[in-house]
């Protein structure tokens, strides 16, 4: 690089910033080369990290929203739901198991499916949640449905993104058409949890291998006779059908192992015969090359005494390898039947499971209108957490991967995505006004007046 004589010599000082300018520009080139890879790194370890804290600890259930990117990789970025498997399905691996597993554990295990594949040898996987599947309130709120879920909230919040407490009916209607209305929703829902029930009755007499069940003895009074009789039938009819398709596959199954088992032993039982045989036939071979070492016998008895024993081996071989593949047979018989079981069970479970979360959800929307029904006569304002101090009752149904229970929770306790609140409010000192000799209880479906008791149970 060539300079001219006032860029040489310049006729006043050159400031410290000045000179740093030049001498950037003389290396400009390999400095920007620098700064790309640096820059490229930043960003391959920022796509790594970021986000990682705040849904660390978060495992990843049905309904959830995942953003899987691969760096290098044209299919991605994109978005994929958990769908009811657990599993999430990705362009050139397929379907990949998320159920239970946190960003970090997912990240490494698409990592490892496409290492083992031999798809990326050193693959960049970054996993973040792009939605969170919703919880759930329901009871004495002011709008009850699924919400979206955020990190950190807890009942407080998800109360007041429900519009908080409400007891009354949104708008004008008439007490009247409100209950009527409220009448109207409960015989449905009560026909929908005796239904449940029954469902749930068939499905234990299922797991037991039962031929009947014993209905649930608390029919609603909304009920006609003859709708009792047609859902216990409907349900006494699919637990005959499916008992005797199971143990059709079964006695199948159990047909096929058995012959299997008789065709094992029954090679068995030739190989050893020809084991035998071949044995006698080698005794007589070698009496043959005696006798003809003496001189008693040709060379010709000892010739014919030799092809009659390679043949007897050349059998027994052939019943060697009947054996393996009678035993093989009898092995997959025995795995078929195996995995029949099996998956009959988890069939089993994943619907009694299913049915639980169902009937959980049915009961709590019949609390709810209960609440209602109650309400409607008794209370008119929306109240807060203050108002009804010692008097919320909130209840969470919550299902992790194995198993579904009722948590007591209160305003601080921490809500999880897929969680089903409940709110209800008991009646006592705290709830009603100060004066309580005047309230008025609310009638129920028929009319007559109710004792104040807890509401929703």
């Amino acid at each position: 690089m060539c300079l001219r004589a006032d860029q040489q010599f310049p006729s006043k000082p050159l400031r410290a910033k000045d000179w740093g300018r030049r001498l950037f520009l003389g290396f400009e080139p390999a400095a920007s080369r620098m700064l790309a890879i640096i820059g490229g790194l930043a960003i391959t370890f920022v796509l790594l990290t970021a986000d990682v804290s705040h849904a660390d600890g978060y495992t990843f259930d049905t309904g959830d929203v995942l953003r899987v990117s691969v760096i290098g990789e044209e299919s991605y970025p994109l978005e994929v739901v958990v769908d009811d498997r657990g599993s999430i399905s990705l362009p050139m691996l397929g379907d990949v198991q998320a159920r239970g597993l946190t960003t970090v554990a997912l990240s490494q295990a698409i990592q490892r499916a496409f290492q083992q594949q031999k798809l990326i040898l050193e693959p960049f996987v970054k996993v973040e949640i792009g939605q969170y599947r919703p919880f759930f309130i329901s009871g004495t709120v002011a709008h009850p449905g699924s919400y979206p879920f955020q990190p950190g909230i807890t009942v407080r919040h998800a109360l007041a993104i429900a519009g908080g407490f409400r007891a009354t009916a949104v708008g004008n209607m008439e007490p009247a058409l409100q209950i009527a209305d409220l009448r109207s929703a409960r015989a449905g829902l009560a026909i929908e949890e005796y239904r449940l029930k029954v469902r749930l009755a068939r499905l234990q007499a299922e797991s037991r291998q039962d031929k009947s069940f014993v209905a649930p003895p608390d029919a609603p009074v909304e009920f006609g006779g003859h709708l009792i009789t047609e859902i216990i039938a409907s349900e006494q009819a699919q637990l005959e059908a499916r008992l005797a398709a199971y143990r059709d596959d079964i006695s199948y199954l159990d047909v096929s192992l058995d012959r299997a088992r008789k065709e094992a032993e029954m090679v068995a039982a030739t190989r050893q015969e020809r084991e035998k045989t071949a044995n006698i036939q080698l005794e007589e071979l070698q009496s043959a090359r005696s006798l003809r070492e003496k001189g008693l016998i040709t060379n010709s008895n000892v010739l014919t005494a030799e092809r009659a024993h390679t043949s007897y081996r050349a059998e027994l071989a052939q019943t060697e390898l009947q054996q393996e593949q009678a035993q093989q047979a009898l092995l997959t018989s025995e795995s078929e039947l195996r995995k029949k079981k099996q998956s009959y069970e988890m069939d089993l479970i994943s619907q009694t499971q299913d049915t639980q979360v169902e009937l959980g959800k049915i009961q709590s929307q019949i609390r709810y209108v209960a609440d209602k029904l109650l309400f409607i006569f008794t209370y008119g304002d929306q109240r807060t957490f203050d108002d009804l101090q010692g008097s919320v009752k909130i209840s969470i149904f919550r299902r992790d991967q194995k198993v579904a229970h009722d948590i007591l929770a209160d305003e601080n306790t921490e809500v999880r995505a897929g969680d089903v609140i409940e709110v209800s409010i008991v009646a006592n000192k705290g709830f009603y006004a100060p004066d309580t000799s005047g309230a008025v209880a609310a009638p129920n479906a028929e009319g007559h007046v109710l004792p104040p008791t807890t509401i929703g149970q």
